[in-house]
């Protein structure tokens, strides 16, 4: 997750593939459409990874709240004990 994508294989695998497939002035290369959409995927899959990660540090649960703080979110207070406990 911390790495760098240039370390990532899809990524190595996208860049070999762009590299194999290059137009030269003697041939015309049909997969060179294919590769752009592969380049054009993995760019929105790339995005789509940033993008959840930073929704869940948003939104992500910190654990399990205490019965007066789930109370106080919806704006109940719990009864109070006779004897002052609680």
């Amino acid at each position: 997750a911390d790495r760098p994508y240039r370390d990532t294989p899809a990524y190595r695998h996208i860049v070999a593939a762009f590299r194999a497939h290059r137009v030269t002035s003697e041939k015309l290369c049909r997969a060179q459409q294919e590769l752009h959409f592969q380049a054009a995927t993995y760019l929105c899959l790339l995005r789509s990874v940033r993008e959840h990660a930073a929704l869940h540090r948003e939104y992500h649960g910190k654990g399990e709240r205490s019965p007066e703080e789930v109370a106080g979110l919806v704006g109940f207070r719990l009864p109070q004990q006779p004897g002052g406990k609680g």
